[in-house]
C-alpha cells in the first residue's frame, strides 16, 4: 500500500514539473519576452526567418504539422486573417518535424500566402512550451508573448486577440474619440 501512494504521489509531481513549464528563461509564458528563433524558410531561396526581424510589429506565430487535421483546417481562417491584417500583424507560419516535400505541398494545398519557417528537430518545442498543434502565439509590438492557445483557433478568438494587437500598437497620445469645443 505504501509502495501504490510513493509511486502515485512521484507521477503526479513528475506530472506537474512536465506541463508547467516553471518560470526558467526562454519559456514562452504570457507577459514575457519571446524566445527569439532564427529557422530557414520553407520556401527555397527565401533565407531565413528571425522573430527579431519583426521587432516593432505585432506577430501571430503559428506552429502547424502536415499530420496534424486541426492545423490543416486552421489554416484558411488563418490565411483570411492574414489578408485582412497583415499590414498591422507579421503572420509567421511554423512546420514542425516534417519532411520538407509534403510541408511544401500542404501549404500549397492550403493556400498559405504569410511566411513559413521550417523547424524539422522541433527545436522551439522547449522555448515554446509546446503541448498540441495547433498552438498559436500572439507576440505584441514589444516582443512580449499576449495569448499563446494550445489547438484551432476560432474566428472570433482569432480577430479579438488581433485586434487587441493592433490596439496596444497605436502610438502614444492617439485618441479614437472626437473632442467637441464650445
Amino acid at each position: 500500500m505504501a509502495v501504490v501512494v510513493v509511486v502515485l504521489v512521484g507521477a503526479v509531481v513528475a506530472a506537474v514539473l512536465l506541463t508547467s513549464g516553471g518560470k526558467k528563461a526562454g519559456n514562452a509564458t504570457r507577459g514575457e519576452a519571446a524566445p527569439n528563433f532564427t529557422l530557414p524558410s520553407l520556401q527555397d531561396g527565401k533565407g531565413s526567418i528571425s522573430l527579431a526581424s519583426y521587432k516593432g510589429t505585432p506577430v501571430l506565430v503559428n506552429f502547424w504539422a502536415t499530420w496534424c487535421v486541426p492545423c490543416k483546417d486552421e489554416m484558411p481562417l488563418l490565411e483570411a486573417a492574414h489578408n485582412k491584417w497583415g499590414s498591422k500583424v507579421q503572420f509567421v507560419g511554423i512546420d514542425r518535424q516534417d519532411y520538407k516535400p509534403d510541408a511544401l505541398r500542404f501549404a500549397q494545398d492550403t493556400r498559405v500566402t504569410y511566411p513559413l519557417a521550417a523547424d524539422p528537430d522541433a527545436t522551439l518545442d522547449g522555448a515554446y512550451r509546446l503541448r498540441g498543434m495547433p498552438t498559436s502565439v500572439f507576440i505584441d509590438r514589444n516582443g512580449h508573448i499576449v495569448e499563446r492557445v494550445t489547438g484551432p483557433l476560432t474566428k472570433s478568438q482569432l480577430d479579438d486577440t488581433l485586434n487587441t494587437l493592433t490596439e496596444k500598437a497605436k502610438p502614444v497620445g492617439v485618441t479614437t474619440s472626437v473632442e467637441m469645443t464650445r
